[in-house]
């Protein structure tokens, strides 16, 4: 019997339902792609990812495959130029918003047609039929209340996946951005240092980082940041060497650089590199690099794919630095703390430097801690009390040119400061017998007794002792422990530019130990 038109119409639309329910699933998973980022990578991305990965990419990859639900330690990825950081990072927006990890990012770069760019990029792999085929939701755009297609503006993208990403500039502001009343639970800063930035940008770029866009983050917030070192003290070299205060629970990836060992001649007007061995064959290989080398320029690869940023022509920059590892440090026969302390502790201040040596019985001088920073002068003395008790230093020494004896009087308020914060106290339920031990062991302390020397006392001008100094450096008498190693090497790498602090504490330590105080101007003090 065959049925009316409207009846057999009507005898289809459950299938018709089936069918779209089955293609919406089948839309919504997608294929399933390889749970493994290196397979996954080059299938869902086989522009990017033709060629197979370097060993520092493992770090960034492995860092996103654990994410999960809690806040993860922030990611400082430093690679070479040429090493894929900005296509990696990019790449990596996508699968947080893929695997639903990450839902809400903001692309952060150092000025917003940068950033603005790197979130076209990541709308052009949204779209390539790789990605819709493997995450159809995050290929299609997100649809508004009443179906429309919401627009995929240059400066944000938003997909059916509820995924979304803006992008920052830090040259504009960012406050008041926000996406359905979400925060960001995620945080991608990519190439934020400028070539030629100065302390003051650097300063205000930090402002921007620590106080508009950090704090705006969820709960959760996963924060990397990915560039190559562009400056000594620019915002990336600052988390890579331990000096900046935010983002303190950090994993440091690198510096990576793009050859290790370099080793290059000139022939006939070009450069040839004639020994290394390349982080990344497959990518950045030896004839590849050959050619950047010759076209960026030899000091633009340096500083870009070798991360050269200290070597400015100062006194030491010819100096290859020796290394060990603490437990490499033989015993010593001595060790001296020396500080050389600036007179106030205004932004405008001077820093205060000190520096921890100690000497072996053949003469080799192991540097165990450097310091610098701007500081009250009673901190900055603490700070060399505490030093000395840990390394065993009989005494702590000052450069006593800028304020003279009062220095005596400075760090007697400092010591006894620091004889009242470490003077025990009593636990609860400690029984007086186990408290007088611990009482009797702090009021026979070897506290360090004060050193002063000036400069004006037969040492000669800066340039002068740093000469001094460099003639050990140069017969390999001098080892730099790790640790702290990269700011003294910092500072004496930009030695005779300011400041120039550090390296003046690194001379009278060095000075001490080789007994080379003037005697007439030492004051011995307990």
């Amino acid at each position: 019997m065959t049925l009316p038109p409207s009846q057999r119409l009507q005898h289809l639309w459950p299938i018709a339902d089936q069918i779209d329910l089955a293609k919406t699933k089948q839309k919504e998973s997608g294929e399933a792609a390889p749970s493994s980022w290196q397979e996954r990578l080059p299938l869902v991305y086989p522009e990017s990812f033709s060629l197979p990965f370097a060993s520092y990419h493992t770090d960034l990859w492995q860092w996103f495959d654990d994410l999960g639900v809690e806040m993860p330690p922030s990611l400082i990825v430093v690679w070479p130029r040429g090493g894929g950081k900005s296509t990696a990072a990019e790449v990596a927006t996508i699968e947080g918003g893929a695997t639903k990890t990450r839902m809400y990012c903001w692309y952060v770069r150092e000025t917003q047609d940068q950033a603005d760019k790197s979130v076209e990029n990541i709308g052009a792999l949204l779209e390539s039929l790789e990605v819709e085929r493997y995450y159809p939701l995050m290929s299609e755009r997100a649809l508004g209340k009443f179906g429309k297609q919401r627009g995929w503006r240059r400066n944000r993208l938003s997909t059916a996946q509820g995924f979304t990403v803006d992008a920052m500039g830090l040259d504009k502001a960012v406050r008041g951005v926000k996406e359905k009343e979400r925060r960001p639970d995620l945080l991608i800063f990519d190439d934020i240092d400028g070539r030629h930035d100065t302390i003051a940008t650097t300063t205000k770029k930090i402002e921007i980082i620590t106080q508009s866009i950090i704090p705006a983050g969820s709960t959760n917030v996963a924060v990397v940041v990915i560039q190559n070192l562009l400056l000594p003290d620019g915002v990336v070299a600052q988390l890579v060497d331990g000096r900046a205060e935010f983002l303190l629970d950090r994993v440091v990836s690198g510096p990576h650089t793009a050859v290790k060992n370099l080793i290059y001649e000139q022939k006939d007007g070009k450069f040839v590199v004639t020994g290394g061995e390349p982080t990344w064959p497959e990518g950045q290989g030896i004839e590849t690099i050959e050619k950047q080398i010759n076209l960026w320029g030899l000091t633009s690869f340096l500083r870009e794919a070798q991360h050269e940023v200290e070597k400015s022509g100062g006194m030491y920059d010819h100096i290859e630095f020796q290394h060990c590892k603490r437990d490499e440090v033989p015993d010593l026969v001595r060790v001296a703390v020396w500080v050389d302390p600036a007179v106030t502790s205004t932004d405008q201040s001077d820093s205060m430097g000190i520096q921890a040596d100690g000497i072996a019985e053949d003469g080799t001088i192991y540097r165990l801690f450097s310091w610098e920073a701007i500081t009250s002068p009673e901190d900055a003395i603490k700070r060399a009390i505490r030093k000395a008790l840990e390394l065993g230093s009989i005494q702590v020494g000052i450069e006593t040119d800028q304020g003279g004896d009062t220095w005596l009087s400075v760090y007697a308020r400092a010591l006894e400061s620091m004889q009242e914060e470490m003077k025990p106290v009593k636990n609860e339920g400690e029984n007086d017998e186990d408290f007088d031990e611990r009482l009797d062991e702090w009021a026979n302390m070897a506290w360090p007794t004060f050193k002063a020397d000036k400069a004006g006392a037969g040492h000669g001008p800066k340039t002068h002792r740093g000469q001094q100094m460099l003639a050990d450096y140069e017969n390999g008498t001098i080892v730099h422990v790790t640790g702290t190693h990269a700011i003294l090497e910092k500072s004496l790498y930009r030695f005779p530019k300011k400041p120039l602090d550090l390296a003046d504490a690194a001379y009278w330590s060095w000075a001490d130990l080789r007994n080379r105080l003037s005697a007439r101007s030492l004051i011995d003090w307990v």
